[in-house]
């Protein structure tokens, strides 16, 4: 029997791709009496998720259970499993903030955790973390992962001895995937007894781990940075440790090899403004002593007030400034552009080197412009912006970057 320790009085996201895994989760929540909604991403990647999104939904309005989707769509050029797992975590993440809703559970099983673990040693992987976590933190969320336990083919048995429904990925089975592979050909029919020493092993390395892990905590501020002169004297392997910490405490994951620690630590000693893009709208920052992760949630934009990002503050004495005059908010400031700030025009680039903005917030920093073109107003940046009593425009960052 398949028995979940949960706490009955949470209430919690079920992450369901209709697989016999996710779906074994849902009918035991269900028969054990847990409250729940789920969550489903349709990737548009199968013919058969139309199928599956048909049969969850009726699913879910038979057990009056609150689902929630969203439908998306790959672009070219992008990894598919890293591109896929952004997309999805993204969307818990952010339905677990709109729902108030803090615990996400994930089917994941031992098989899963094995195959983890052997595709790292594979790959020689620089981890925190060997195999898979029964619970971590994913941005303002917690991940659970309660079927850590139970093997695959225990949890298929589940589905088809209780005539749950489910459907089956048929690329899971195409072991020109290297985890496919492992999956097929050592997982799926490795003995009990060799099943409980990798389990073992894991645990041993992660106990090493976990104390290494802790003595690097502290230099990762609570405001989610790192500053240059605590760490640029660390030495190459702890640094890539760190680095490779702060990106999964931002839900980000890239391979960092020793060879870009040994030229990023160059960096550190001797510019003072530094940044490199590391996907397609994630940039790794050194700015002004302090180095930051930039995950970008739009990279170009064009407003009205009619759109509701920003509105304006009539009492402010800048107000003249754009008063019955019909105006334009984008980003994409040129450094050659002008503005008068207090009578004193000054080119924007001057002006982002005296307020010291970072890199990635020039990209996306406002500026408020007439119909005809001419630049009016922007705001003026602060470390930790924030909006004032008297500012012009009132706007979030959070808007912009993640």
């Amino acid at each position: 029997m398949i028995k979940l320790n949960l706490d009955r009085n949470k209430k919690y996201i079920l992450t369901c791709s209709f697989g016999p895994d996710s779906m074994c989760l849902f009918s035991l929540l269900i028969s054990q009496g847990y409250n729940f909604v789920i969550a489903h991403v349709n990737y548009h990647l199968r013919k058969e998720e139309a199928d599956e999104y048909r049969l969850l939904k009726g699913i879910c309005e038979e057990n009056k259970i609150e689902l929630f989707t969203i439908d998306v769509h790959m672009p070219e050029g992008v990894n598919e499993e890293g591109w896929a797992r952004d997309i999805r975590y993204d969307f818990f993440s952010d339905l677990s903030i709109k729902l108030g809703i803090n615990d996400v559970l994930v089917a994941h099983n031992q098989d899963d955790l094995l195959e983890t673990y052997l595709l790292q040693l594979k790959r020689k992987s620089v981890v925190t973390y060997y195999g898979l976590k029964e619970k971590y933190n994913y941005k303002k969320c917690s991940i659970l992962r309660p079927l850590l336990g139970y093997m695959k083919s225990e949890l298929k048995d589940y589905c088809d001895k209780n005539q749950v429904p489910y459907g089956l990925d048929l690329s899971n089975f195409d072991i020109t995937y290297a985890r496919n592979k492992i999956r097929k050909e050592i997982v799926k029919d490795m003995p009990t007894d060799k099943r409980q020493e990798l389990i073992n092993e894991i645990k041993s390395k992660n106990s090493d781990k976990t104390l290494y892990i802790s003595s690097l905590e502290k230099y990762i501020k609570k405001d989610l940075t790192i500053l240059v002169d605590e760490v640029k004297n660390l030495n190459d392997v702890d640094l890539q440790m760190l680095i490779i910490m702060y990106f999964e405490k931002l839900g980000f994951y890239h391979p960092i090899s020793l060879s870009f620690i040994s030229e990023f630590k160059k960096i550190l000693f001797i510019k003072s403004t530094w940044h490199k893009k590391m996907s397609e709208n994630a940039y790794f920052c050194v700015d002004y002593g302090v180095i930051k992760l930039y995950i970008m949630r739009i990279s170009k934009y064009k407003y009205t007030l009619l759109d509701n990002v920003f509105k304006i503050n009539p009492n402010s004495k800048l107000y003249r400034l754009i008063e019955n005059k019909e105006i334009m908010i984008r980003n994409g400031l040129k450094s050659s552009d002008v503005c008068d700030f207090s009578g004193v025009k000054k080119k924007i680039n001057r002006c982002f080197i005296d307020w010291k903005v970072p890199y990635c917030i020039r990209l996306i920093w406002p500026g408020v412009f007439s119909s005809d073109g001419e630049l009016l107003y922007v705001p003026h940046y602060q470390k930790e912006y924030k909006e004032e009593k008297g500012s012009l425009l009132l706007f979030s960052l959070d808007d912009f970057i993640k």
